[in-house]
């Protein structure tokens, strides 16, 4: 059996179909054959085929196979129509070969090329279409209304009906002991008053240390041929040949490695333990009031004891006269919390945004920063 599948071609003039490719001239107009292209029946081109799919079409045998030119058919200049590679003079016309130049797959091509000038010369019609906004109108839209909302979200809000209702302050002195601890470790620290008590070897990490080798089997992947897969391909003389394609399957093997199995050595290090002495925070002392006369409070200290962290905050609460709202206390720097007097009335100004709230003047203008004291 060769290798070749028989195709078929259309009469262009009077429309008779799946005429064989071993016939030059229509059957039914017994026009030459010649602006056709051929092919096979219930396959398009690139299609894959397995062996056993190649028995739905007509194949050839040998000595039908030798019928045929092994080259494509040549295309007759003056009568368009197609000749046997064999033949030295049009079948239709008489013409000599030698005064035509294209065959059956230059003849396609130029066809396509002169089908695709034709397309692109018809005028091209394009369907109304809705007027659209530009882009620029679309983004110009969309940032106005960015701009007003972050505007907005930035805006103050200044409270004029606020009444000074309390003053409040605190100071505070935290109070230091110097105080002995027993501890451990690999180093004894440099910047204490520290007594050594012991020292000893112990295990102060581990390394992994390759004990043995053991076989593993591993898994690896190698591709291998399977099967054949076949397309058919056009010859340009009726026929079609069939191009066997291998394929590959993945197939998972295994091969003998040696693997470094380890183990944790311990690594010992000198531990001291030591006694060690140091300044730590011990008690408060706390002074309070609710008027400008404010004064650190008086400290004892006892033995191994020191001042250490001082600490003060100055406050005041007030209250909405208009707005049903509950009691607010802010802090604020000393200075300015001595210029505050119960009963004064005052401008807060605060942010949408949660940013920190300040004394203003009536139009929202800051005068005095402050923080709100959270319940």
């Amino acid at each position: 059996m060769s290798k070749l599948v028989m195709g078929y071609w259309d009469c262009p003039v009077c429309g008779t179909k799946e005429i064989r490719g071993d016939v030059a001239n229509c059957p039914s107009c017994g026009r030459a054959r010649g602006d056709v292209q051929f092919y096979v029946k219930d396959y398009h081109e690139g299609q894959s085929l397995r062996e056993e799919e190649l028995s739905q079409f007509e194949q050839l045998d040998d000595e039908k196979a030798q019928s045929f030119s092994k080259n494509p058919d040549w295309y007759c200049s003056f009568c368009n129509s197609l000749n046997s590679d064999n033949a030295k003079f049009c079948n239709n016309c008489g013409s000599s070969r030698e005064d035509s130049e294209n065959n059956y797959f230059q003849m396609l091509q130029k066809k396509k090329e002169r089908e695709a000038a034709e397309a692109a010369a018809q005028p091209q019609v394009s369907a109304p279409q809705a007027k659209r906004r530009s882009p620029m109108t679309v983004f110009l839209v969309i940032l106005l209304a960015i701009i007003v909302f972050f505007v907005w979200m930035n805006g103050n809000k200044t409270s004029g009906d606020l009444t000074v209702t309390g003053l409040q302050w605190v100071r505070n002195i935290n109070i230091e002991e110097y105080k002995e601890f027993s501890e451990s470790g690999w180093i004894v620290p440099q910047d204490y008053e520290t007594e050594i008590t012991d020292s000893k070897l112990e295990i102060a990490g581990y390394t992994q240390v390759i004990d043995h080798y053991e076989d593993v089997e591993v898994p690896y992947t190698v591709e291998v041929y399977d099967h054949d897969e076949y397309t058919l391909e056009d010859q340009g003389n009726g026929t079609f040949e069939k191009v066997a394609h291998p394929v590959y399957k993945t197939e998972i093997r295994y091969k003998t490695e040696q693997r470094a199995v380890t183990r944790p050595e311990p690594q010992y290090a000198t531990k001291y333990y030591y006694k060690i002495w140091r300044w730590t925070p011990s008690r408060d002392v706390t002074a309070s009031g609710e008027d400008h006369n404010t004064s650190w409070p008086e400290v004892e200290l006892g033995e191994n004891e020191r001042e250490g962290k001082r600490s003060e905050a100055y406050a005041f609460t007030v209250e909405h006269s208009k707005e049903k709202k509950g009691p607010e206390t802010y802090t604020l720097a000393e200075n300015e919390w001595m210029k505050v007097n119960v009963n004064d009335n005052i401008y807060i100004t605060t942010n949408r945004l949660g940013a920190e709230p300040y004394i203003s003047d009536e139009k929202g203008n800051k005068l005095v920063k402050l923080t709100r004291v959270t319940k």
